[in-house]
């Protein structure tokens, strides 16, 4: 397991958005995939967020969170023990090097650090900040909002 999503890719799966065609192909074409802590905040917060804003009902939430839980159960979404102060402590190096360059925020460098932490070496995301920085830190990156052309588009970084 080598490709860590992120949540905004996840959220794809589940929630069907514009660019969902491509998040799922991409977890599919992945196997399985790390489920971590901050995973399991974001994307169940960004579930519950969607119903508050009325984008979703509560039984379509409910019906989402209980794929997601499928998803963990089965093994899909693999779930992973992290280090959460070496991740702190990565992210604060990476902040200090990157974040001005590449307006990167907290999150966007919690997830980087994570991915490395646990040994990803790609990385899958909608955020253009998060893959700038993804790429800085020498991973390849996918861009599930970007189109394919000619069947799969060249990973960056590739």
């Amino acid at each position: 397991m080598t490709t860590y999503f992120d949540s905004s890719a996840l959220v794809a799966v589940y929630v069907t958005e514009r660019f969902s065609p491509r998040a799922r192909e991409e977890v599919r074409r992945a196997g399985q995939i790390p489920w971590t802590g901050l995973h399991e905040l974001e994307v169940r917060t960004t579930l519950r967020l969607l119903c508050g804003r009325r984008v979703i009902d509560a039984h379509a939430a409910r019906l989402l969170a209980s794929h997601l839980d499928e998803d963990v159960d089965s093994g899909r979404l693999l779930r992973i023990d992290v280090d959460y102060p070496a991740v702190c402590a990565r992210s604060c190096e990476l902040a200090q090097r990157y974040s001005a360059r590449l307006l990167c925020r907290s999150l966007d460098v919690l997830h980087v650090a994570c991915a490395h932490e646990i040994g990803c070496t790609h990385f899958v995301s909608g955020d253009h900040r998060q893959l700038g920085l993804a790429r800085a830190t020498g991973m390849k990156t996918l861009d599930v909002t970007a189109p394919l052309s000619r069947g799969r588009q060249r990973q960056k970084g590739a």
